[in-house]
């Protein structure tokens, strides 16, 4: 008997004007990883709220083993052994991981008081027993993205969930964390779990899935064993044909090119500890030229990332924008085509959920658009019209942020920071995250554009092969400071930036964590 069946899914969001979902349909069998597959903006995490009670469906029918179900919200799906871990973890900040593990079912004493020994306990016998290599006295503050991700799916586990729901569960995450989050399915599947992959990424996830089912405009198209289909006709029905979306970025012929961005003697300290989160570092980027910067989680890439988006200042050192001391996040020189800034945390930073995609697009640029304190409507409306098209964002002007997929928004944030004219600098952190192939395509030729024509780039992200695609020079980091920085070409491999990511090998001659842009 299969597990669940969704049959004659109908979806229409009215605020937006469009059928999110036309009569999709969804299979599922107990004990197989099953992945759906298709473009941003296809309807996969619209399908699958609908099974986890997050949404309600038009019409259609909702069959758990066999029996019709209506869910009114994610609680009445629980019930039934279903739960959905989203792409924007919901851990609780201030609580450790075991206490979000349990949150909702913490163990008490006979006098009602926490017991937090047998929280401890509990947590940890629960992700003992999935084979999760889990520290469940950590903070969640101090968890690596791929630490949280366990954290969201024991939460579920300890609830009995039977049908787990993950969606886009590979977009952060490095190479071994990923080789380790598969393995960690193999464990639920063989356990005899029912696990659902939202992804858009056909090459990977056909390494994990038994079985495929691909949506395009909101409609269910077929369903495959992943065996029996090839990475290119998976792509050809997605897409509509196959073009790979990386554009390998020529080398360009050196030139001189002023300094935009120079990062001198920086060190950051870690709160409370001796140790350093980031330790003197030095490193510039000029005009026309793409830096990529990697590492491992837990390695200082989320830090460096903070000190250049100015929300946190360093102990040592300091980072230079033309010359001059780098500004506060959001002020002057930000808002005035001087810094882009992409943020890898997309709804905490780079958008207002409840506000439209207009709103979003603008409203950052209150001296274009808000003359006198009085919005510009028909100057508003024409950038965001033009920003939505930059990427093909499928949204209207007035659509809600939330009502946007993953994909979309970040869309929307990449086609308001890389518009016209480009800033001097461009912050790009984990651009890819969440893309389809087309819209990645898009993107890294807008970025490629943006490069050619004398904007400096920082690219900082978890993704080896967009690191590798589009960097002209790649600086890696492992535990907080530089162990490499090389000129992409065809000698810079996958391995050799692994070793330097994991420490094994450390290209300078002199003290560790150094470098400038004479140091290759």
């Amino acid at each position: 008997m299969r597990s669940v069946e969704l049959v004659g899914i109908d979806k229409y969001f009215p605020s937006s004007g469009t059928w999110a979902l036309i009569q999709a349909r969804l299979s599922l069998n107990p004990g197989e990883i099953h992945a759906v597959v298709g473009e941003n903006g296809a309807g996969k995490t619209t399908l699958m709220k609908i099974l986890a009670g997050l949404e309600r469906p038009d019409s259609g029918q909702i069959r758990i083993r066999g029996r019709t179900v209506e869910f009114k919200n994610p609680a009445e799906a629980t019930r039934f052994g279903i739960g959905m871990v989203h792409q924007h973890f919901m851990t609780i900040p201030g609580l450790n991981a075991a206490e979000n593990i349990l949150f909702g079912a913490e163990p008490r004493t006979v006098f009602g008081l926490l017991d937090k020994k047998a929280v401890l306990r509990k947590a940890a016998d629960c992700a003992a027993g999935y084979g999760f290599s889990l520290d469940v006295r950590r903070n969640a503050e101090s968890l690596s993205v791929g630490e949280r991700q366990q954290v969201e799916i024991l939460r579920l586990l300890q609830k009995n969930c039977d049908i787990l729901i993950l969606d886009e569960p590979t977009s952060v995450l490095t190479d071994q964390e990923i080789r380790s989050f598969f393995s960690v399915l193999r464990q639920l599947k063989a356990s005899g779990k029912t696990i659902v992959i939202i992804s858009h990424k056909v090459g990977e996830i056909k390494k994990i899935a038994d079985r495929l089912s691909v949506m395009k405009d909101g409609r269910f198209l077929g369903e495959y064993k992943a065996t029996d289909i090839s990475n290119h006709a998976l792509s050809d029905l997605i897409m509509g044909e196959y073009e790979s979306p990386r554009l390998k970025a020529k080398a360009l012929p050196p030139r001189p090119a002023p300094t935009i961005l120079e990062i001198k003697n920086l060190s950051l300290h870690k709160f409370k500890r001796k140790a350093h989160a980031l330790r003197d570092i030095n490193l510039s980027v000029g005009g026309g030229e793409i830096l990529g910067i990697c590492a491992l989680a837990n390695n200082g890439l989320s830090e460096l990332e903070d000190l250049l988006a100015g929300r946190l200042k360093p102990d040592e050192g300091g980072v230079f924008f033309q010359g001059r001391p780098y500004p506060k996040l959001r002020k002057a020189p930000w808002l005035d085509g001087g810094i882009a800034y992409v943020p890898s945390d997309r709804i905490g930073r780079g958008s207002c959920s409840d506000r439209s995609v207009a709103e979003n697009i603008v409203a950052l640029d209150r001296g274009s658009f808000f003359p006198h304190g009085l919005l510009d409507s028909a100057k508003a409306q024409a950038r965001t019209l033009k920003a939505i098209q930059v990427l093909g964002v499928k949204a209207r002007p007035e659509s809600k942020i939330s009502q946007l997929s993953g994909g979309n928004i970040q869309k929307m944030i990449l086609g308001r920071e890389l518009s016209e004219p480009p800033a001097k600098l461009c912050l790009l952190c984990e651009p890819g995250w969440g893309l389809d192939y087309a819209s990645l395509r898009r993107t890294y030729k807008r970025i490629l554009e943006i490069r050619s024509r004398g904007s400096a780039v920082v690219l900082i992200s978890s993704d080896i092969d967009e690191i590798m695609e589009l960097s002209d020079r790649i600086a890696v980091l492992h535990k907080g400071g530089l162990t490499g920085l090389v000129t992409n070409g065809p000698g810079i491999t996958k391995s050799k930036l692994g070793a330097l990511m994991m420490g094994l090998e450390n290209v300078y001659g002199g003290s560790r964590g150094t470098a400038g842009r004479d140091h290759e």
